[in-house]
């Protein structure tokens, strides 16, 4: 049954009450008979919400009452290159060249299908030849930019984002890969000054707002990336990756209950990633909300089962809940997904080490160290395993072997000499601690953590004194 309503009024609707009844006709297993416009503007819709498979739908019943419309097969095209089938929206461009040989648009997006594999010359090449009659030219541009960026022409990418810019754009993206490419370019302070400029021209730029924040965050000056991103939600408090950079920001300052906040200005504005859930699960987490925390960490793998990180912060919260058996099951899906990665097998290791598995722990914290043996954190809780079993040796030599690579981490100074101490060794003991002492003497306090005997704290508190700053 065809349900035949135009929808000449479109424009006095909203896009979200067309997509209604779109969807309403699609339950009753009905065939929608909109105009080309309707169907063009459910696509869109769509493709901004990121839901690919109804921006799909749209299209196919759109070319089903409208097979020759070429606005109708480069919208189909446009989604599936959003889902990356290349072949057949080559296929629908080939068949489209044929009715319109010369129309830009398809020059276009053969330009962006090289970019998505990876033939970013040929990219450039139809660019520059459409550029001077194309109507868009920020497009154009922007596409130039990601080609040179492909071929790892940096300082030409740079140009291009800048004459896309120029060109009045306001795609968030643009900006966003302007800011990459001063990165990759190791520009970051032009970037700024760049960013600067735009905002003296044009104080509520909320864009340039939001790219001089991303500068500062590459740059890891959070607090100035935190006033940027205030400026851009001052100017435009809808701009949910406003929020959400902000967020980010304030987790880099540890100000979790803030970015807990930002994050969900963000959510209430635009449908959350999983991404942007871990987030919002990390912000949690530091918060001890572990409940919350899983929560927006399910949330996240369920939105995206390969997501490593939604199933590192499950087992984190319940690692910190004591429920280690389940913590190791969710970290192990973490690892697999991403072997790579020492945080994931530093808390497989504490897991195992707490659940009694001692020849799994032991695996997994070499396995850690052997990926990231600049992390400190790695050689303390290993040699903590054998500590727990009164193998000071055994637990000495570990924290030795993690000096290899930290030679200045008062840290593992000063657990060696705990376990030096247990150890009866107490002459090499005191070369630890002074070495300790003097690489930052505050940290001193961690050694009252292991020690319970009167004689041992005066004689180490004496030891202490001698160093005091």
């Amino acid at each position: 049954m065809n349900q035949e309503e135009s929808f000449d009024e479109y424009n006095e609707i909203s896009a979200e009450e067309v997509a209604k009844r779109f969807e309403a006709l699609l339950k009753r297993k009905e065939s929608p008979a909109f105009s080309e416009e309707v169907f063009e503007s459910l696509t869109e819709y769509y493709l901004v919400k990121g839901n690919l498979e109804m921006a799909l739908k749209a299209c196919n019943f759109g070319l089903k009452l409208y097979p020759n419309s070429l606005d109708m097969m480069l919208n189909k095209v446009q989604v599936l290159i959003n889902r990356l089938n290349l072949y057949e929206a080559t296929e629908i461009l080939d068949h489209a060249s044929i009715f319109f040989p010369s129309d830009m648009e398809i020059q276009y997006f053969r330009g962006v299908i090289n970019i998505y594999s990876g033939e970013h010359e040929k990219a450039l090449e139809i660019f520059e030849e459409i550029l001077p009659i194309s109507e868009e030219k920020e497009n154009i541009y922007f596409q130039m930019g990601m080609a040179q960026s492909g071929l790892g022409l940096m300082e030409d990418s740079i140009i291009s984002f800048q004459k896309a810019i120029e060109e009045n754009s306001k795609s968030d993206i643009v900006y966003t890969e302007l800011v990459f490419s001063y990165e990759l370019a190791s520009a970051l302070d032009a970037g700024v000054a760049y960013f600067k400029g735009l905002i003296d021209k044009d104080p509520y730029n909320h864009l340039a707002w939001f790219a001089l924040g991303q500068c500062y965050n590459n740059q890891a000056l959070f607090s100035e990336a935190k006033d940027a991103f205030e400026y851009v939600t001052a100017i435009k408090d809808k701009f949910a990756q406003g929020w959400y950079n902000l967020g980010l920001s304030q987790m880099s300052l540890e100000d979790y209950e803030g970015a807990k906040e930002s994050f969900k200005s963000a959510f209430a504005l635009e449908e959350p990633s999983a991404d942007m859930w871990v987030q919002l699960g990390n912000a949690h987490e530091r918060l001890e909300e572990y409940l919350d925390a899983y929560k927006a960490y399910r949330t996240a793998s369920n939105l995206d089962e390969y997501n490593d990180e939604a199933w590192f912060g499950m087992s984190s919260v319940l690692y910190e809940q004591e429920r280690y058996a389940e913590a190791i099951h969710f970290v192990k899906k973490a690892i697999k997904l991403n072997e790579g990665n020492s945080d994931y097998w530093l808390l497989l290791a504490d897991n195992e080490s707490k659940f009694g598995n001692i020849i799994s722990a032991e695996e997994a914290y070499r396995t850690a160290a052997e990926l990231n043996p600049i992390d400190a954190d790695i050689w303390l809780n290993w040699s903590l395993l054998h500590f727990e079993v009164q193998d000071y040796k055994r637990a000495f030599d570990i924290v030795t072997d993690g000096l290899e690579d930290l030679p200045e981490e008062a840290d593992l100074y000063y657990r060696a000499t705990v376990y030096l101490l247990y150890d009866g060794s107490l002459n090499l003991a005191n070369k630890y601690l002074r070495e300790a002492l003097v690489l930052d003497y505050d940290k001193h306090i961690q050694l009252y953590d292991f020690f319970s005997n009167l004689n041992t704290l005066k004689t180490l508190q004496r030891l202490i004194e001698q160093y005091r700053p």
